[in-house]
């Protein structure tokens, strides 16, 4: 074997990462975010190509990869996990493609065969445990429509909701009003609903730093967003240690997505939920394109014994 690839796809970047048979590291790459769609998977495949060529570019190196493992979001549900198999096999990328979630190829990277629990906020949201016996239980992940509790979809969606309730006079003012019309490019409220008709679940995310913004100069409703959000991740982490417990051993925790890692803003606040529990948290953000890459090396040699 010459070199893997390991790809990370969420809703707001794609990451690929490639390595040598002996697991170092020799070049990434990243784009925008891969949501795989059932009924599409253009998109995904030309973010996924996209990461790939420009990892490539950085290790000097090209395609055919030996095998390439694409942990990508949406890729739990059957029927868009073959869709986007299928278009990856097409794109030659690699001799051998295999398809994960990304939720699976950071916690790879986080606790690699072992025990451990991973609490994920970013786009969206989920937590998913392994006990030591080596079976897994996750709570979350149902998508935006349902689910995403914590998120920051859900963050952007809400701080919406509260403008036009502010604008109904059904709830009070906000400073979040002028601040993403203005970031929108909108003129009135009115405006939002064209916008959010069109909006990918990665723009309607995007909003999280204006939000976060606002409640660092005291806006009540922007604080009281947040605070939903919190209790929205805490909810997913008691759930996930009741179902997948007891344990003899305490496990560790890894924080992971744009609003829980080591610098995102809901970070302290969960890790302070995480501390009440008696739990300690892993000592590192989780990468998990180089989880990829890494279970790929190591899917590639098992596979050649």
């Amino acid at each position: 074997m010459n070199f893997a690839i390991g790809v990370d796809g969420g809703g707001t970047w794609t990451r690929a990462v490639v390595v040598g048979q002996d697991g170092q590291e020799l070049g990434r790459g990243e784009t925008e975010g891969a949501v795989v769609e059932a009924h599409d998977s253009t998109s995904s495949v030309e973010a996924v190509r996209r990461a790939v060529d420009r990892a490539l570019m950085n290790s000097s190196l090209s395609t055919p990869a030996d095998i390439l493992l694409a942990g990508l979001s949406g890729a739990g549900n059957d029927v868009a996990h073959t869709a986007i198999e299928d278009a990856l096999v097409k794109s030659q990328l690699a001799e051998r493609i295999i398809v994960s979630t990304d939720v699976e190829v950071a916690f790879h990277d986080a606790f690699g065969f072992g025990p451990g629990i991973m609490l994920v906020a970013g786009t969206g949201s989920i937590a998913w445990a392994r006990r030591s016996d080596g079976t897994e239980v996750r709570v979350g992940g149902w998508g935006q429509h349902i689910g995403d509790e914590g998120s920051g979809y859900q963050i952007g969606m809400e701080a919406l909701r509260c403008i036009t309730r502010a604008e109904d006079g059904r709830a009070g003012p906000t400073a979040l009003r002028d601040t993403i019309l203005r970031h929108l490019g909108l003129e009135n409220v009115e405006g939002l609903v064209g916008w959010i008709g069109m909006a990918s679940k990665r723009e309607v995310a995007s909003l999280v730093p204006l939000v976060t913004e606002a409640a660092a100069q005291e806006d009540p409703v922007s604080k009281g967003i947040l605070e939903f959000a919190i209790q929205g991740c805490r909810g997913h982490l008691e759930a996930i240690l009741e179902i997948s417990g007891p344990w003899v051993d305490q496990p560790a925790v890894a924080l992971w997505g744009g609003l829980l890692s080591s610098s995102g803003p809901l970070h302290d606040e969960i890790l302070s939920i995480v501390r009440d529990h008696g739990l300690k948290l892993l000592g590192r953000d989780p990468d998990p394109a180089l989880g990829a890459a890494r279970l790929a090396l190591e899917q590639g040699l098992s596979n050649r014994q």
